[in-house]
């Protein structure tokens, strides 16, 4: 089957994969090309049994090993069709400003609770928290993630989660735009008496940057007062003063609007399609939302491609499994000891 889902509208999904059948030999041709893999030797000696089958069920002639299109990636166990992960990967995957559960639970008519485990699942294919800005220019601003509190004003941090966005500036090479790229990263919740220092934000900037090699861009706070001087130059505006772009002598245009503008997003996303995330799940929201920054330049089709070929090993169960191990949303069943009941429904829950 053709396949030009690179650029590709939900209709015209609609129109290419209109069953269960063809979209399953989507997902074969975008794991494996032409040639199954089986994923225990990863030998291409392999043949397809049961053919009927909802999934159908391929065996290696070296390690007997049976397997499906779905093994050994986030779809693994799955009774979902594959038609509406489908759908749901190019829906995440083609929202700017994200989706809520309930959207997609009402949009590829699931339950709630399965689209959130669901959207949860897709947002692993999107994960990348190695990069690394080896030279150039980087900016690096807090923001604080949360709701109000009444009595309080908007200053008030004691119910937020703190993050630090280190974005590195678009550069050109050989008179190409070369797009930047970042990196967020929660700092996790604060106490009323709490705060981010340099301690803190110095330990990211250390993990995805060069230092030696780097210009940083900051505001006047405190934060970086001590920890500019490890930057190959560092250079502040002084906000409270109503300084937002400086141009330096050295001709460095200095300002912090390029992680100020990604941190705007990042807020529209959380408080209007989601209203309400955890500390536990804040990470992967983020992820999500680095993960389309990072690829705008590419087309919605494109972006949600790349992802679906990064599926493989990304297991990430609804409730923590038996043996204690991999990775889960929620650590116990509502039946279970220590399991949640009750409350309040929220995108987060």
């Amino acid at each position: 089957m053709a396949d030009n889902t690179d650029d590709m509208s939900l209709f015209h999904l609609s129109e290419q994969y209109p069953d269960e059948a063809s979209a399953i030999l989507y997902f074969e041709e975008k794991r494996w090309g032409d040639k199954p893999t089986c994923p225990s030797c990863s030998s291409e000696d392999v043949f397809k049994g049961q053919p009927n089958r909802r999934l159908p069920l391929w065996r290696c002639k070296g390690c007997i090993y049976q397997f499906t299109v779905t093994s050994g990636t986030i779809m693994e166990g799955t009774k979902l069709p594959l038609r509406k992960w489908l759908f749901a990967f190019f829906i995440i995957g083609g929202s700017k400003k994200g989706v809520s559960a309930h959207y997609l639970s009402r949009t590829i008519q699931v339950t709630q609770k399965t689209a959130w485990h669901l959207a949860h699942r897709i947002r692993a294919t999107m994960a990348d928290d190695t990069q690394k800005f080896t030279g150039g220019i980087v900016e690096s601003d807090e923001t604080y993630i949360g709701g109000k509190r009444k009595g309080h004003g908007r200053g008030y941090r004691g119910n937020k989660m703190a993050v630090q966005v280190i974005v590195e500036r678009s550069t050109k090479v050989d008179g190409v735009v070369v797009p930047g790229q970042v990196q967020a990263i929660a700092l996790g919740s604060l106490g009323p008496d709490e705060k981010v220092d340099g301690r803190t934000v110095g330990a990211k900037l250390r993990t995805h940057t060069d230092p030696d090699n780097t210009i940083l861009m900051t505001d006047e706070s405190q934060i970086y007062t001590r920890l500019g001087k490890n930057f190959k130059e560092h250079h502040t505006v002084n906000h409270s003063k109503e300084e937002y772009v400086r141009q330096d002598p050295d001709g460095h245009l200095v300002h912090t609007n390029t992680a100020e503008g990604y941190n705007a997003n990042l807020k529209r996303q959380i408080n209007g399609s989601h209203h309400s995330v955890s500390k536990r799940h804040l990470p992967k929201y983020l992820e999500e939302h680095d993960y389309k920054y990072n690829t705008r330049d590419q087309t919605d089709g494109a972006r949600t491609v790349a992802a679906i070929k990064n599926m493989e090993g990304k297991r990430l169960t609804l409730y923590k499994p038996e043996g204690g191990k991999g990775k889960s949303l929620i650590d116990h069943k509502a039946s279970e000891p220590g399991g949640k009941r009750g409350g309040k429904r929220t995108d987060e829950e």
